[in-house]
């Protein structure tokens, strides 16, 4: 066995649909559009001073094939069949793809 292929875990993707609310306007409900194999390395959390006090934010970093279909502002389900984290970053090289997440 490969060992880059023993570290593979299996990621849900979402898109963030519109539906209607039943109420007023439109709410955002997590679409799934299928699942990728990803090298995923958890990042540390950070602690920031703001404002509103200190805020903790952590993410992960993903490393997909090139052939992936994912894309920044996709929802991604790391830790669960849920969605817990958000792409905010697509960085393509000749051989893989790596895409930086923060948890929701």
């Amino acid at each position: 066995m490969n060992p880059v292929q023993k570290n593979l875990k299996r990621v849900n993707i979402f898109s963030p649909d519109r539906t209607d609310s039943g109420y007023v306007g439109k709410k955002t409900v997590p679409k799934l559009l299928g699942y990728v194999y990803a090298e995923v390395f958890p990042a540390s959390e950070k602690i920031s001073g703001e404002r509103r006090g200190q805020t903790g934010s952590c993410g992960a970093t993903l490393i997909l094939r090139k052939c992936a279909g994912v894309s920044c502002g996709d929802l991604a389900g790391i830790y669960g069949d849920d969605p817990d984290s958000r792409v905010t970053e697509i960085i393509r090289s000749p051989n893989h793809i790596t895409a930086r997440t923060v948890r929701l």
